[in-house]
C-alpha cells in the first residue's frame, strides 16, 4: 500500500466570497507543511510561491487534523483573523 503524499481542498469563504486552496504536503520523513493560498475563480492559486499562511507539523495526524480544521474554519470565518491566529 502506498503512503499518502498530501491533501488538497478548495474552499469558498462565505463572509468575503473569496476562494482559497488548502494544501498539505509531506516534505520529509516526519515533516509536513500545510499552506493556504488565495485562489482564482477556478481555484488555482494566485501566487504559488507566496502562500497566505504556512504551518509546519511533525506528524501526519497533526498535519491532517490541522488541514481539515483550517478548511472548515476558512469557509466560515474572516481569513485575516484566522491567519493572524495561526501566525502568533
Amino acid at each position: 500500500m502506498r503512503a499518502a503524499k498530501g491533501l488538497f481542498n478548495k474552499v469558498k469563504n462565505l463572509p468575503t466570497r473569496r476562494r482559497f486552496v488548502v494544501s498539505t504536503i509531506k516534505k520529509g520523513e516526519d515533516h509536513f507543511e500545510t499552506a493556504v493560498f488565495e485562489a482564482t475563480f477556478f481555484y488555482t492559486p494566485r501566487h504559488l510561491s507566496k502562500p497566505d499562511l504556512t504551518v509546519e507539523n511533525h506528524s501526519q495526524d497533526e498535519a491532517w487534523d490541522l488541514h481539515y480544521r483550517l478548511a472548515v474554519r476558512l469557509a466560515k470565518e474572516y481569513p485575516t483573523r484566522l491567519f493572524e491566529e495561526y501566525r502568533s
